[in-house]
């Protein structure tokens, strides 16, 4: 708005138009929040990608037998294992808007038990949850009534649609 159309309202005008550009605002900033806290998450994640120890049978499922001995040299030849060089690692993705999000930060010191639940903490680890949802079965319960016609006195059925026939019970194929 330019600053003669400003002038040439009312004031009734004038608060209205600041309590929308508050609500605006407040809407931003709690956007800007979750954006924060979302780049927040991305940039821990790539760090922590970015400083992976070596695997070893301590760390992953490596067999004991593969681990670098202490009495051989580190830069022996041996048959490489795995994926053909220069293969791209395929891993899940990181969801950028998680169904559900748990913050996890302590109350207490554990050391000498100061109240610690008005302290803003530093983000030190992130990691999503794959959960699968239950499977749920669909029941579908087909009713056919039979109405005798008060013209001919005849008994009628509506005939069933397909996929609701009388024989099936489980399903498309059964």
């Amino acid at each position: 708005m330019a600053r003669e159309e400003l002038e040439a309202q009312r004031k009734e005008e004038l608060i209205e138009v600041i309590l929308a550009h508050a609500e605006q605002i407040a809407q931003l900033q709690v956007a800007f929040r979750q954006l924060q806290a979302y780049h927040e998450a991305l940039k821990l994640r790539f760090e922590q990608n970015q400083k992976k120890p070596p695997t070893m049978s301590k760390n992953s499922s490596q067999p004991l037998s593969k681990d670098q001995k202490g009495n051989k040299p580190k830069d022996r030849r041996k048959r490489r294992h795995g994926p053909p060089l220069g293969h791209e690692k395929h891993e899940r993705k990181f969801v950028a808007q998680a169904n559900e999000v748990i913050n996890l930060a302590p109350q207490n010191c554990y050391d000498c038990h100061v109240d610690l639940s008005g302290e803003t903490g530093r983000l030190v680890q992130v990691n999503q949850i794959t959960e699968l949802p239950e499977a749920k079965a669909q029941v579908i319960e087909v009713r056919q009534y039979e109405v005798v016609c008060p013209g001919c006195q005849q008994a009628q059925v509506q005939a069933r649609r397909v996929g609701c026939e009388n024989v099936r019970r489980l399903g498309v194929g059964d």
